[in-house]
């Protein structure tokens, strides 16, 4: 059974998808405008919460939070 989920990587995983979704509506907003530098800004400010959601979802497969679960060995008993 996977342990629950720690609320470091729960607050890790809303911060990031918000920070993701924040800085993308800018960037495309920042296009339809046209503002270029700034869509260019806002597509920069993009990269580090997709890092921080790669990050939090290695360390929670890591630990086990996430993934299939563990085989448990079969001790040869069948009914």
């Amino acid at each position: 059974m996977h342990t629950p989920v720690t609320p470091w990587v729960l607050a890790g995983r809303i911060f990031a998808i918000i920070g993701m979704a924040f800085t993308a509506a800018c960037a495309i907003l920042f296009l339809v405008v046209p503002l270029w530098w700034w869509a260019l800004g806002s597509a920069l400010a993009f990269a580090p919460f997709f890092l921080l959601i790669v990050l939090v979802e290695r360390y929670q497969s890591k630990h086990g939070l996430i993934g299939p679960e563990p085989a448990v060995p079969d001790d040869g008993d069948s009914d």
